[in-house]
């Protein structure tokens, strides 16, 4: 399949409008962001993936593009799962692989547990953390956020424009700030900046962020050395929830994986779909 331009399909009625982005050619491969993130996230990626692989990047709902979350929605990732799932239904994409990062970890390993993908890789996780840790993740998104929004665009360019700005800015979740695009980090923060509807219900919700049950299908997990948002010590807990899932440290990463070491992150993912055709 040609690269195209992004497209919006309506899916279930019930289901928000999901933005997406398709390129490449091969066994489908949906690409779930974190909170407050867009499907850009994957921009550094996608090129590695698209040679073996039909890749779907998704805005969830109430990020990027797609439509905000019900009105009803308590903050939990379950409606945000239906969504994805429901955007597969309408593709036509039969238990296609998934990747995701943060709560498109947690949704890619809820996927895998509801067995309509056929293999899940999940970097840094959400909802493996002790009550410690989620206090620490809502906090630093909430003040993250407030201080954002108390930026104008042209002043939050202004902080990126400079080294020390995107130090301060992204060095909790990304190993390398220095070296990133500050138009690209400019708009990857912009959900934090101007949060959509959801945001302040996840952030009250964490606790509704439940670990997945087991399942058969092959799990791969990628966990950044340097992810200081959520620290790679919640290893243990999610092996002792999910033993049979392969767990890899990826060296010199953040939170973000994806914008610190793109090809090892397509590595991670592609080993992880060949091996589920063996």
């Amino acid at each position: 399949m040609e690269a195209s331009e992004p497209v919006q399909v309506v899916v279930r009625p019930e289901v928000p409008v999901l933005a997406h982005t398709r390129s490449g050619t091969g066994e489908p491969l949906i690409l779930v962001h974190g909170i407050t993130h867009r499907r850009e996230a994957w921009d550094t990626v996608t090129p590695y993936l698209e040679k073996e692989h039909d890749v779907i990047a998704v805005d969830l709902p109430g990020h990027g593009d797609s439509d905000d979350v019900e009105p009803d929605f308590d903050g939990s990732p379950r409606p945000l799962v239906d969504a994805v799932e429901g955007l597969a239904r309408d593709l036509g994409l039969e238990r296609p692989h998934v990747a995701g990062n943060s709560l498109g970890g947690l949704i890619a390993l809820e996927m895998a547990a509801r067995g309509t993908v056929a293999s899940a890789t999940a970097l840094s996780p959400a909802g493996f953390w002790s009550p410690i840790g989620r206090t620490w993740a809502r906090g630093v998104l909430l003040g993250a956020s407030t201080a954002l929004r108390h930026m104008s665009p042209e002043r939050l360019d202004r902080v990126l424009a400079g080294k020390a700005g995107r130090i301060a800015l992204t060095g909790l979740i990304m190993a390398h700030p220095g070296r990133q695009d500050p138009e690209v980090l400019a708009r990857g923060l912009q959900g934090l900046a101007r949060p959509r509807e959801g945001f302040a219900a996840m952030l009250a919700g964490l606790d509704r962020w439940t670990t997945p049950r087991r399942s058969d299908v092959p799990t791969m997990v990628g966990w950044g050395n340097r992810d200081y948002l959520l620290p790679r010590a919640q290893i243990r807990r999610l092996r002792q929830v999910l033993p049979d899932a392969h767990v890899v440290v990826l060296p010199d990463c953040g939170h973000i994986p994806m914008a610190d070491d793109p090809a090892l992150v397509a590595e991670v993912i592609l080993g992880n779909a060949r091996l589920a055709r063996t």
